[in-house]
């Protein structure tokens, strides 16, 4: 793996808007597309609009605004937060809020303290790890789907599978819709291989947490989605199979 994805995007199902204000009120972000995973960010919350399974932010950093998108969590219009990292996206549109914003940062998350706490580095979707962690352990070994094969075969001999069409039988452990113009699909079998238990199917399919699923899709290795980040593998373009 060349490097982790540890913020690419999670972002964003967002079910209303409220009170949209004037461009003009927010100045862009003046990072780099790429931010060091190191580097601590201090922001006040100025508006938070929620709903779903994400929110979008508008926060102030050393007097300039900007909006950002994270995960839901409890936090306060006015509080002070803190990340690292993120991936800034010009000429984002969410279909949810039918609003497209010229400049917006996805991070991982955010927290109340500067300290940063430690996370493994073990695969591309190393953002999610700790939050589908107990989802994947309750995931009992299901049954292939017909020519299909379970998750520890493909990642065990992935070169072997490498642009390839494969099929894949399991649990949706998590979902994160309409980023880059793609659904984002993590399904578990109850297999695993060196402590990998998950894979990440893009697709314009729709599917829900705790679905069980039948994806055919290609294997792909060391995809580069720019902002230098890299997954070991993937399945995209993947269909669902009734």
């Amino acid at each position: 793996m060349k490097k982790n994805i540890n913020y690419i995007v999670l972002v964003i199902s967002i079910l209303l808007v409220v009170s949209c204000k004037e461009k003009s009120n927010y100045s862009k972000i003046e990072t780099p597309q790429t931010d060091s995973k190191t580097t601590v960010h201090k922001i006040v919350i100025d508006e938070f609009i929620g709903g779903g399974t994400y929110a979008y932010l508008n926060v102030t950093e050393n007097n300039e605004s900007y909006w950002m998108a994270i995960p839901i969590m409890d936090v306060k219009e006015g509080g002070t937060y803190y990340y690292n990292g993120g991936m800034v996206m010009k000429d984002f549109k969410s279909e949810q809020l039918n609003r497209v914003f010229e400049e917006i940062i996805f991070v991982e998350g955010i927290r109340t303290s500067e300290e940063l706490m430690a996370k493994p580095q073990n695969d591309g979707h190393n953002h999610t790890q700790n939050a589908i962690a107990d989802v994947v352990e309750e995931v009992v070994k299901i049954e292939k789907a017909a020519n299909g094969i379970h998750l520890n075969e493909l990642l065990s001999n992935k070169k072997a599978f490498a642009g390839k069409e494969v099929i894949l039988k399991g649990k949706v452990i998590k979902v994160n819709n309409g980023i880059m113009e793609k659904n984002w699909v993590h399904i578990a079998d109850g297999t695993q291989f060196a402590d990998k238990k998950s894979i990440t199917i893009t697709t314009q399919e729709l599917a829900k947490v705790g679905d069980v699923v039948t994806f055919k899709g290609k294997v792909t290795l060391e995809k580069d989605f720019g902002y230098g980040y890299v997954y070991d593998i993937l399945l995209e373009e993947g269909k669902l199979i009734k």
